[in-house]
């Protein structure tokens, strides 16, 4: 009955299986412990009934033997009933996994019943509590070695959570492949393999067993065990100080610590007064006080099954070396407290074992959390993502894309690997030398289609920032390709907003007054006309000066800025890196969303693309002059810029009072200023 295979050594001072290459069922053996210590407290009861037979001291009669047994044979007929749903109605083919999960919960949900009965049923809430508490021993193990020194030492793959041995911990998919969860789920009966970095489903084998399910008491602490695990894992790689405190001959294991917990709770219960005890004779009370609760007080139904006998003897033999473990760390309590119970089996969960993982958990990842912050840089790496893709290192980056404007104006190639790198790297260089190592830039190919427009010649500028390991698991390659949209938005809006700032009037004035020197009196009449193009192209420039700075001022301000102060606030606050990871992905997906790039909008960055279009094409007739203009080409920019310009204000108008997009109204505002001068 015992499945599973692995070459992995065991760990120092733990137990090393002598079948072979068939690692010990754990789960199992804990569970046989638990039986065996029963049967031979029932062995001690037949031995002293067969004694008085001997003597013939008094006279024994077979209705006083029965009734000498009827609390055996009632705890019997419990333990039974646990067994044959547990362990032996679970097909032979069912993997480790499933079989000490459903073993668990088996125990766990026949507690939670008879616990709600009340006090009627007080004795099998102890008796199954104590089975529970024996068998939950390996899995509470496997806990304690994964969350305290980062390694899951799990050779029958019995626990819910199980290694993913191909991704080495210095990958950056460390965090999001390492780990597989366990579950069966119920309502579909299959089997399902769930990643517990993105918790989505990465398929499953059918199955009919819907009544095998992922264990349940650790479903309230699973994050937090998980989360634990995987840091301390982390943090023992990363050699930090945080990582070597744990000493473990002074340490209790959290084992130990819960069996304490429970052990303090039921003296708590206890009504009879409590004697002094020194700390090491309180140690010692644990498991085996709490299953002689009942030796004597259950009244049921005689049972007569062989299935019982059977399947123990047959999972005794297979699980032999079950003594050798249990025995040696086994605790003697004793037996004044017989009257005391679990009471509310979830309450004392709640209040005996999730405590201890809960402060193994907020003491790793804030240990790597201070670790990622201080030793490695996180934040600066972070600030620095900002600083280039979201152009907040102003200075800077306004070196870098004014050189690609320049050399757009002067009508010269810029579209060139070497040119565009040097600029980056003179631009950085001299404010940030450490990040100029770091950073590159990259021209993707892009179909010549998409670029039909001026606007569209800056697309395929990629930039890219070198992130070391494990800051890279929060900045990853999928979070670097969500900036560059966003810096390519932004680089689009300063080229528009740059064509624009450059345009000067003087030299349209000196060709105004030239044009009117020309010619007779008559013919100077004739041309009066121009002075109203010009005075157009002067009013059109302006409008579309406004529109473009109240982009620009939403984009950097409402969004960026504001969004900004936010994220560096919940990153301060962020008590884990699954939590952080979270954190920087929402922010990046607000960022998206809000530079109004979702797909679903598309249609509202396509109008705005046109505005920054008619920009880019009005500065070039600007710079050509008026002599190459022609009445028609005014009359269909200020015709095409009227008609973007009042459907954003619609539709924007109409997101604000919907309020379902709030962080417009300030755009929309600012737009509809400049639309009433249309």
């Amino acid at each position: 009955m015992v499945t599973g295979y692995d070459t992995e050594p065991c760990p120092p001072g733990s137990y090393s299986s002598k079948q072979g290459t068939e690692p010990p069922f754990r789960t199992y053996q804990a569970f046989v412990w638990a039986l065996y210590k029963y049967f031979t407290s029932f062995k001690q009861e037949l031995t002293t009934i067969e004694r008085d037979l001997i003597g013939k001291d008094e006279t024994v009669t077979l209705a006083g033997v029965l009734d000498r047994l009827s609390p055996h044979l009632a705890q019997i007929k419990v333990l039974h009933k646990v067994f044959c749903t547990g362990v032996a109605e679970v097909p032979p083919e069912t993997p480790n996994v499933v079989r000490a999960s459903h073993l668990l919960n088996t125990l766990y949900k026949a507690i939670i019943e008879y616990d709600s009965v009340g006090e009627a049923s007080q004795q099998a809430v102890a008796l199954l509590f104590s089975l529970w508490t024996e068998t939950v021993r390996p899995y509470l193990e496997i806990v304690d070695e994964w969350i305290v020194h980062g390694h899951l030492f799990d050779p029958a793959k019995e626990f819910i959570i199980q290694r993913n041995k191909d991704v080495p911990v210095n990958h950056r998919d460390f965090w999001y492949a390492t780990y597989t969860l366990y579950s069966i789920s119920e309502t579909v009966e299959s089997e399902e393999k769930l990643s517990d970095a993105a918790s989505g489903s990465s398929g499953g084998e059918q199955a009919s067993r819907s009544q095998l399910t992922m264990v349940s008491f650790l479903k309230p602490v699973l994050k937090q065990i998980i989360m634990a695990g995987k840091s301390m894992q982390l943090l023992k790689n990363l050699d930090c100080k945080e990582a070597e405190q744990t000493d473990d001959a002074e340490r209790k294991s959290l084992y130990t610590l819960f069996l304490e917990s429970v052990q303090s709770r039921l003296r708590c219960r206890d009504d009879s007064p409590t004697d002094t005890v020194t700390e090491q004779q309180a140690t010692k009370q644990s498991l085996i006080k709490m299953q002689s609760i009942v030796a004597q007080h259950l009244q049921m139904d005689d049972i007569h099954d062989p299935l019982l006998a059977i399947n123990f003897a047959r999972l005794y033999l297979e699980q032999s070396d079950f003594h050798e473990r249990f025995s040696g760390g086994d605790v003697i309590v004793d037996r004044s407290s017989e009257s005391v119970t679990c009471q509310t089996f979830e309450l004392t969960l709640r209040s005996c074992l999730y405590p201890h993982i809960q402060k193994r958990y907020i003491e790793c990842c804030g240990n790597l959390m201070t670790t990622l912050k201080k030793d490695y840089r996180l934040l600066e790496y972070l600030q620095a993502m900002r600083n280039y893709f979201l152009l907040e290192a102003g200075d800077t980056m306004y070196d870098f894309y004014t050189a690609i404007f320049d050399k757009v104006l002067e009508k010269e190639s810029w579209q060139q690997l070497a040119f565009l790198n040097v600029q980056l790297q003179e631009a950085v260089g001299q404010r940030c030398p450490e990040d100029s190592s770091r950073l590159s830039i990259f021209l993707e190919t892009i179909d010549p289609v998409r670029k039909k427009q001026p606007v569209n010649n800056l697309d395929g500028l990629t930039l890219s920032y070198k992130v070391p390991w494990p800051v890279d698991i929060v900045v990853s390659s999928e979070c670097q390709r969500i900036y560059n949209q966003v810096f390519l938005l932004l680089l689009q809006i300063k080229w528009a907003k740059y064509s624009l700032d450059t345009l000067t009037f003087s030299g349209r004035s000196k060709e105004v007054k030239a044009k009117r020197l020309e010619g007779t009196p008559e013919e100077v009449k004739a041309k009066e006309p121009i002075n109203q193009q010009i005075h157009r192209m002067f009013l059109l420039r302006v409008k579309l000066m406004h529109f473009v700075n109240s982009l620009h001022n939403y984009i950097v301000t409402r969004i960026l800025h504001s969004t900004g102060l936010e994220f560096q606030h919940q990153v301060q606050e962020a008590k884990d890196l699954d939590q952080l990871i979270k954190i920087h992905y929402r922010y990046l997906s607000t960022i998206h969303d809000r530079c109004l790039l979702r797909e679903k909008v598309s249609f509202v960055k396509e109008a705005i693309m046109k505005v920054l279009n008619l920009v880019l094409i009005f500065s070039d007739r600007w710079q050509v002059g008026f002599g190459a203009w022609k009445i028609g080409s005014i009359d269909k920019m200020e015709s095409d810029f009227k008609n973007c310009h009042m459907f954003l204000v619609t539709i924007l108008n109409k997101a604000v009072c919907r309020g379902s997009f709030p962080h417009l109204e300030s755009l929309a505002l600012s737009l509809m200023a400049g639309f009433e001068q249309c």
